[in-house]
């Protein structure tokens, strides 16, 4: 099977998927629908230009391998011959570590949220994650994480009239 047709079959399993999603959303309420149907929408119309993008004969410099982003292989990778010895070794140690992480943050997230709720969780979480990264200087830092929280606060609280005061601690000390 050739790249091409496996790229197109990536995106219309992808398309497949959002699609599913619009449908869905329509037996929603009113205010159920604010989230998930503009981002359904948005992505099925990406994909599909995507789609014709990667189907015409001169794409040009704008070419966008689906396989690779989602599969999160290096361009190339699939015709790459393996490292002789010890040298294939180092890689797989580092992405098993990478992975770790990744489901230490997500399990780290899930239990901030238990247990203190969701918009502390926001805020301390988001604000350490960007100091832990060095992505910013504490100041913005901290403002970055507090307009994260807002703009959930607003959303969800405000706008959908989600409960958001739900948490252990919360429940234990009367909160």
């Amino acid at each position: 099977m050739s790249r091409r047709i496996q790229e197109n079959l990536v995106l219309c399993a992808i398309l497949v998927i959002f699609i599913a999603a619009i449908v869905a959303c329509m037996s929603y309420g009113v205010r159920a629908r604010v989230v998930p149907l503009p981002i359904s929408a948005l992505g099925a119309i990406l994909t599909v230009a995507q789609l014709v993008l990667q189907n015409l004969p001169s794409v040009g410099d704008f070419h966008l391998d689906a396989l690779e982003l989602f599969t999160s292989r290096a361009p190339g990778a699939a015709t790459a011959k393996p490292a002789s010895g010890g040298e294939g070794r180092a890689p797989d140690a580092a992405r098993w570590r990478r992975e770790l992480m990744a489901v230490g943050m997500v399990l780290l997230l899930t239990g901030m949220f238990i247990l203190i709720g969701p918009i502390p969780s926001i805020f301390l979480f988001s604000a350490g994650y960007m100091l832990a990264k060095r992505q910013y200087r504490w100041p913005l830092s901290i403002a970055f994480a507090a307009l994260f929280t807002l703009v959930v606060y607003v959303l969800f609280a405000a706008v959908l009239g989600v409960q958001m005061d739900n948490s252990i601690l919360g429940s234990m000390f009367g909160f």
